[in-house]
């Protein structure tokens, strides 16, 4: 039997973070959203060489930082964070309470957001953003449109 070319329980694209101290992060990430470690491959000093985490029904990817050709580096070691996790739940309010008491810092209340989302934003400890929401209202394109047009006339 072959492989299957996108392995089972995994989609097309999926997230990886270099992040210094990948085992703290790996257990903020199980506070914080629930996570669940599927894999974890540490290397003869003890840190993370690679680690496989699901949260919800999507995978996230992460490891310590090293200096083969080709890997990540920090996300700590980068000012303002680059890339924002887009995080779909039950309950937004009830996951951004959680990330708070896990350590996580708040960028943005949750509030209903003109897009039919109810959604905050939070930085990690390790310098990555995301963005907890949960879908509200299910709306057209058009309608997206318009309701960002009078909330940028009103502004």
């Amino acid at each position: 039997m072959s492989a299957k070319p996108i392995p089972e329980g995994q989609h097309s694209i999926t997230p990886y973070l270099g992040i210094r101290d990948a085992a703290q992060a790996i257990e903020f990430y199980k506070k914080a959203f629930g996570a669940t470690e599927m894999f974890r491959l540490e290397g003869p000093d003890g840190r993370v060489g690679h680690a496989e985490l699901r949260i919800g029904d999507s995978s996230l990817m992460l490891g310590d930082p090293c200096d083969m050709e080709g890997s990540l580096k920090a996300s700590q070691n980068i000012e303002h964070p680059a890339v924002g996790l887009h995080l779909y739940v039950e309950d937004c309010d009830k996951v951004y309470a959680q990330a708070l008491a896990a350590g996580a810092t708040q960028v943005s209340e949750p509030k209903d957001q003109f897009y039919g989302d109810r959604s905050g934003t939070l930085k990690d400890p390790f310098n990555n953003l995301w963005f907890v929401s949960t879908h509200k209202e299910d709306l057209t394109p058009d309608e997206i449109r318009a309701r960002a047009a009078k909330m940028f006339a009103g502004s």
